[in-house]
């Protein structure tokens, strides 16, 4: 057993694009790689084709109120389940879009005015993940906020976007009860409370 985690050590050095396509345009962009990487071994591995698709960075933001112990958190329609046949109205935490020229935590602001109607503190950050490295190229900037959650919840979201939002207020308590129940099926959302469980101390 190793006593500590340490990633190998890479470059760009250790990758050979050989070609790159793009497949299709949309919402996102759905591009093709050809490409070798350097094993682990040493050696170059054999040409790989790999499909990624790619909307952009995105900044997510879990609003934490300190004296109620509680959080907010959003209900939307997401297609995601339209290929497994399931209805997938998500609770979620906020997030949007990072644009050209902004931050992440002025996104994260911003999508909690759009999507809450919450005006939220100085973001926290989390950490900074990919959310499915196998085919999707979104990368996450995931913060915790402190904000007064005092009449909070309503229906939002800007309908230029086609955003139908139910923001509801609930205890932390509860929200991590839902991550285990079954009543959050997001993982980042997931992600997300836990951190804030263990670490909410850090927004008192």
């Amino acid at each position: 057993m190793e006593k500590k985690l340490i990633p190998t050590p890479r470059s760009m050095d250790d990758i050979n694009v050989i070609s790159c396509e793009e497949l299709g345009r949309g919402w996102g962009v759905l591009q093709r790689y050809q490409f070798r990487h350097r094993r682990f071994d040493g050696d170059w591995s054999d040409v790989v084709t790999r499909d990624i698709y790619y909307i952009g960075e995105v900044s997510m933001v879990i609003p934490y109120d300190p004296r109620q112990d509680a959080v907010l958190l959003i209900e939307q329609f997401r297609t995601c389940g339209l290929i497994h046949h399931e209805p997938t109205w998500l609770v979620e935490v906020i997030a949007g879009m990072i644009d050209q020229g902004e931050t992440p935590e002025g996104v994260a602001k911003r999508e909690a005015l759009e999507e809450a109607g919450c005006e939220i503190g100085e973001p926290v950050l989390i950490t900074r993940a990919y959310s499915s490295p196998g085919g999707y190229g979104e990368r996450s900037y995931m913060f915790a906020a402190p904000t007064d959650l005092t009449g909070m919840g309503g229906f939002h979201g800007l309908a230029h976007e086609h955003e139908d939002i139910r923001a509801v207020v609930v205890p932390l308590e509860d929200a991590y009860a839902a991550t285990q129940d079954g009543r959050i099926e997001d993982a980042k959302t997931m992600l997300m409370i836990q951190w804030l469980v263990l670490n909410k101390a850090k927004l008192a």
